[in-house]
This record gives C-alpha cells, structure tokens and sequence, in this order.
C-alpha cells in the first residue's frame, strides 16, 4: 500500500502548565489516490491535525509523513496544496495573488500566469480576475482558496471544510470538481467536512475522530457492511420511559438513544422484532411517531459511533 500521508501515535499539546490535550496518539494512513473523509464532531482534533499535516504548527510526539518526508520539511510541503476553512487574501487581484502564489511555489511568471487563468476559468471566476481578492463574498474567497491550493499542481489537497460558505448548489459543484479533478490526475485528497451527506457522494475512505483520537478508519463499503446489520429507528412520545422495556425483547441486540433523541434498535430477526413491538404496543396509550428501517449511510453510522448513548444491556 503506497501511503500518501501517515501518522503514528501524533499528539499534540497546547499549554504550559496546564495542558491541553488535542490530538492524542492519533494513527492516519491515507493511501495515494483516494479522497479521505477526516470527519469528527467540533473539537475533535481535525484542524490541529490538519495544522501539524501541513507544517503550519509543530507536533508534541509522534510522527507524521507526507510520502515518507517528515511533515513540517519543505520538501513535504512541496506536495501538499491547502485550503482553510476561512482563506484570507491580501490586498491584490485574484489573478495577481495566484501568481504570486505561483511562483512562490516555484513557477516562472509565464507557467504561472497560464495556471492562473486556466484554474480561473475552471472554477467560473475568469471574470473576477482583476477584483480585489479581499473583496469577494465568502463563497467566491472559498472557491479562489481551493484555486490557490491547486496552483503550483500538488500530489495531495488538503481541505478544511472546503464547501463552507456556499450555498446547496456551489456544494454541489465544488464537490464534483474535486471529485473529478482527484480521479483524473490521481491526487490524494483529505477533506474535512460537517455535511456528511454530501461528503459520501465522493469519499472512498473515511477516518473519525473524537476527542484527538481515531475511533474508526475504513474504506466506505468495508464501514457500511460492518454496520448493515438489522437496524431500526423507533420514536415514541417519551423514548426514555420505554427503553428498558424494549431492551429486555429477546430479539433485540442493542439500543441507545441517539443523538436525535430516538431510540435505535439492533436486532436478531427483523420480523420477529415488528412483531413484538406491535403486539408489545397494542392496547397502550402509546403513539408510535415513527417506525422505520436505518438507512445505512455515512451521518447515521457518524451518530452511531459518536452520537449514540448507549443502553447497559
């Protein structure tokens, strides 16, 4: 397996006295080609990892490469293009600020130029060339910053929640750039992102964290055929008074309430599970809101994993 990216036990610590934990031995591998999902609740670490990925901050412990180069060297960071969450610009045009960027990164003003306006074009902003970068709205500053950190043609992208601040249709759209660009040129994408549904359309590979550690790291449907088992979402009037009964059903395997306040269900035997429910119900004041098979999907296997608390059955 060729590793575009590799972690081993990375911690980082922030504090002197009192210190503050936020990555904690954390294990990545990223193979070359795949677009990787990095996904995890707020605070979980993704950002600082990400941080110690590209270079901008130092590791605590552990080790971190980028094809086998320690992360944080310039020849590391050769390989790697980087859009944040929230770009900043300074006070230059759009097409002025890519080549500047450009040949920073080592073209020559001509190669420069030339990506510049092609990566322009790519992205609809040919017409925004000569604007101050500074000036655009939140969503044309994202869409330059993933731009920028494609300009000097990087081996791995690397994108803190690239869809941010655009709407359901520049999602949509910067979404299948990125997909198509990876799959054409063979580029490794890590890509942390909150809108897991649109996330799935394009990730191979996913990795959740929580609290600085990795808590899972699968290709897609490795994940979801760990979790498509006999699943059920049911959702009464008050969930919690009728948990414990429902846990001590011989078909049921395990059940928690999650993170949207429902009761999810594994169970042995799908219909004996409907059966007993129905027949458990009937004749009680007890109004059944919704009742319905899980949709194995990348957000429901999310809240499975970090959202669910579970019963002590």
């Amino acid at each position: 397996m060729d590793l575009a990216i590799e972690t081993t036990k990375l911690r980082k610590e922030f504090g002197f006295f009192k210190k503050l934990v936020a990555v904690d031995s954390l294990d990545l591998n990223i193979e070359k080609g795949s677009i990787h999902g990095f996904i995890g609740p707020n605070g979980a670490g993704k950002t600082t990892t990400i941080k110690m990925l590209t270079g901008a901050i130092s590791l605590t412990k552990g080790k971190a490469r980028i094809f086998g180069r320690k992360a944080g060297t310039t020849a590391a960071k050769a390989l790697i293009g980087y859009c944040p969450e929230r770009p900043s610009f300074y006070d230059m045009g759009a097409l002025d600020f890519l080549i500047y960027n450009a040949e920073i990164c080592g073209l020559s003003f001509k190669e420069a130029k030339l990506k510049a306006e092609e990566l322009l074009k790519w992205m609809g902003l040919e017409k925004f060339r000569d604007k101050k970068a500074n000036q655009f709205s939140a969503g044309m500053k994202q869409k330059l910053g993933l731009i920028q950190a494609l300009i000097h043609n990087p081996e791995i992208l690397i994108l803190d929640e690239p869809t941010a601040n655009l709407d359901p249709m520049g999602r949509f759209d910067v979404l299948e750039r990125i997909r198509l660009l990876a799959r054409k040129q063979n580029k490794t994408v890590l890509i942390s992102s909150h809108i897991l549904g649109e996330l799935e359309k394009i990730v191979d590979h996913v990795t959740i964290i929580n609290k600085g550690k990795t808590i899972i790291q699968s290709d897609v449907p490795s994940l979801k055929k760990k979790f498509a088992s006999n699943r059920f979402i049911v959702d009464t009037v008050n969930n919690i008074k009728y948990l414990k009964d429902i846990s001590t059903w011989a078909s049921v395997e395990k059940i928690w309430i999650n993170a949207e306040r429902k009761i999810e269900i594994v169970v042995k035997n799908s219909n004996k599970f409907k059966v007993t429910l129905f027949s458990k119900f009937k004749g009680k004041e007890i109004e059944i809101n919704e009742f319905y098979p899980l949709r194995i999907s990348l957000e429901n296997i999310f809240l499975n994993v970090i959202g669910g608390v579970e019963d002590d059955k």
